[in-house]
């Protein structure tokens, strides 16, 4: 190789080093910016002890290993309960997940899905049951926190009209979350398919996620 074409490779390989290196940026500061965090909380509304389980979604395998016992990311929560908060750290280029759900006891009772996430997520992993088929949901945390009032948010089993001090303000859609709805009767103010919810063992002016079927309230989240 000439000398001259020897300048030019080793130019070639500083410019790329320095773009790679994002301009003068160290290994660590590339490697926070390529590393994406997701924060998740799951909600097992189903009737039994059940395990969550995370793991990162190849196209080539599907969900292939997602139930191997290294992949639980909540153990044992029990039946209408919230489980263990968790953070999943990953690639910008790997963002699909595969999520899991499966009966702690019986490991034939398995549900999964696939989603895929933005950096910074914080995120709510719901298993619930409708008509004898179990599902997986996932829906985005929020809070609405507002003095003197319980802020609540439905994700309703079916299609059921909710009323606010006997007063009819919606009717919930199956395997969806409402908006935020402002109660200040924590005993009987809100019904679900006129079925009192019991709020008093929330807190006035916090915000709560409530898991709800046709004989009222499952779960109580606090968002």
């Amino acid at each position: 190789m000439s000398t001259s074409n020897k300048g030019f490779s080793i130019a070639l390989l500083f410019g790329v080093a320095a773009a790679l290196s994002g301009c003068g940026e160290s290994t660590d500061e590339l490697d926070d910016k390529l590393t994406h965090q997701a924060n998740m909380s799951f909600i097992n509304s189903l009737d039994y002890m059940a395990d969550f389980h995370v793991k990162k979604r190849s196209i080539s395998t599907g969900y292939s290993g997602l139930f191997d016992s290294d992949n639980i990311a909540a153990g044992d929560v029990e039946a209408n309960a919230v489980g263990s908060r968790y953070n999943y750290s990953y690639k910008v280029i790997n963002n699909m997940i595969n999520l899991g759900v499966k009966d702690s006891i019986n490991a034939n009772k398995e549900e999964r899905i696939n989603t895929t996430l933005s950096n910074n997520d914080d995120l709510w992993v719901i298993a619930w049951q409708s008509s004898g088929k179990r599902a997986l949901s996932v829906i985005d945390k929020k809070q609405n926190n507002t003095a003197d009032v319980f802020n609540v948010r439905l994700f309703a089993y079916g299609e059921y009209d909710v009323s606010i001090d006997d007063k009819k303000v919606l009717t919930t859609k199956k395997g969806s979350v409402t908006a935020f709805l402002a109660v200040s009767n924590c005993a009987n103010g809100l019904k679900v398919a006129n079925q009192a919810i019991d709020l008093c063992a929330g807190n006035f002016g916090a915000s709560y996620l409530l898991v709800v079927d046709s004989n009222g309230k499952r779960v109580m989240a606090e968002e």
